[in-house]
């Protein structure tokens, strides 16, 4: 139990990270007039390619992997679209149909989407051979 919240407290330090990434990106364009499903694209994508260098590398480093990097590499990617389809329905229903503030919108979206990488990441991505 105590390497599960090691691991649970590595991916949050990386989670921050990249809601830090994905939300400076995402407001830098949102100021210059980007529409927003596209600026959560992009944001998010950046966001992604801070995820897997950094929970690749320290997060889930010290577990066994099942396949190569690069089916490890395609199984993030699923996950990550998945997760993006998500967050940017979640994003566009929130502010776009339902009138919410953009900031309570991308937040509720984030954090739907961290919940959903999490589990995806530990039990998909970077799973471990003893679960």
């Amino acid at each position: 139990m105590t390497n599960r919240l090691v691991t649970i407290f590595k991916f949050g330090i990386v989670g921050v990270t990249n809601t830090a990434v994905d939300a400076v990106v995402f407001v830098l364009l949102a100021v210059v007039g980007v529409p927003v499903l596209i600026a959560q694209v992009i944001s998010y994508s950046c966001g992604v390619a801070n995820s897997y260098w950094l929970n690749g590398r320290w997060t889930f480093r010290d577990t066994a992997r099942g396949g190569g990097d690069r089916a490890k590499l395609i199984r993030f990617l699923i996950t990550n679209l998945i997760v993006l389809a998500l967050s940017a329905l979640i994003l566009m229903t929130l502010h776009d149909m339902l009138g919410w503030s953009l900031v309570i919108s991308k937040i509720l979206a984030t954090l739907i989407g961290m919940v959903l990488n999490y589990m995806a990441s530990r039990y998909w991505v970077f799973r471990t051979t003893n679960i």
